[in-house]
C-alpha cells in the first residue's frame, strides 16, 4: 500500500536496467524515477506476457495497489520531485503493473498538464483502440515532447514495441540496444523517447 512505504517514486539508481540520470538526448540530465505497481491485477488480461510476465524473477519489488493513497501520495511526490527538479525530471511507467482503469490514466493526463517538468516514458499492453488506450494516446498526442507511453505488441502507426526472440526477428523495428550491450540502461540510451520507430524488446 501506497501509505505503508516511504516514497511510491524510487531513484532509476536502484535498477541496474534503468539509470539513475539521462545521459542524452532531448532529456539529458534529468533525473529518473520508477514506478512499480501490482503485475496481472492492474494489467489487462489479453497482454501477451500475462503467464510470462518478468514481474515473476522480481521478487524483492515493491508493488504498490490502486486506490486513493496511491492517487495522494503521487501527486504529492509529483509535486515535490517539481520543485526540487527544476531543470525537470523522467518517470518510467510502469515497471510493473499498468494503467489499471481510464480513471486513473487521466489522472496522469492531469499531472502531465499541470506540471510541466514532468516527462514520462513506459510500455502499456491496453490496446490504442482500448477506453484506456485512447487515454494513452491523447497524452502521447498533447505532449510529443514529453510523453513517450509504447503500446506493447501495437499495431503499426502507433507509438509501439514488438516482442521477439531473436534479434533477427526485429524486421524494421529497433532491438533494444540495452539487451544487446549496446549500451548500459535506458538512461544512457534515450531511444524509447527519441524515435517513433518500433522497439524490439527480446523475450526472457
Amino acid at each position: 500500500r501506497a501509505d505503508e512505504v516511504q516514497r511510491v517514486f524510487k531513484s532509476g539508481m536502484h535498477s541496474r536496467k534503468i539509470g539513475s540520470h539521462v545521459t542524452k538526448g532531448q532529456w539529458k540530465g534529468m533525473p529518473i524515477f520508477t514506478l512499480s505497481l501490482e503485475e496481472r491485477a492492474t494489467c489487462p488480461r489479453s497482454c501477451r506476457h500475462w503467464l510470462d510476465c518478468y514481474g515473476n524473477k522480481m521478487n524483492w519489488s515493491a508493488r504498490l495497489q490502486p486506490g486513493a493513497e496511491l492517487i495522494a501520495a503521487i501527486e504529492r511526490e509529483i509535486k515535490e520531485l517539481s520543485q526540487k527538479h527544476r531543470a525537470g525530471f523522467v518517470v518510467r511507467l510502469h515497471v510493473l503493473g499498468d494503467f489499471y482503469s481510464s480513471d486513473y490514466a487521466h489522472f496522469w493526463l492531469g499531472l502531465l498538464h499541470d506540471y510541466r517538468l514532468l516527462r514520462i516514458y513506459g510500455y502499456t499492453a491496453w490496446g490504442p483502440s482500448t477506453e484506456i488506450g485512447t487515454v494513452i494516446q491523447t497524452m502521447n498526442r498533447q505532449q510529443p515532447e514529453r510523453c513517450y507511453l509504447r503500446f506493447s505488441d501495437g499495431p503499426s502507426g502507433y507509438l509501439r514495441t514488438v516482442s521477439v526472440e531473436e534479434a533477427s526477428q526485429a524486421g524494421i523495428a529497433i532491438v533494444c540496444p540495452a539487451q544487446t550491450d549496446k549500451t548500459d540502461c535506458c538512461g544512457t540510451c534515450a531511444l524509447c523517447w527519441s524515435t517513433d520507430r518500433a522497439i524490439a524488446f527480446l523475450t526472457h
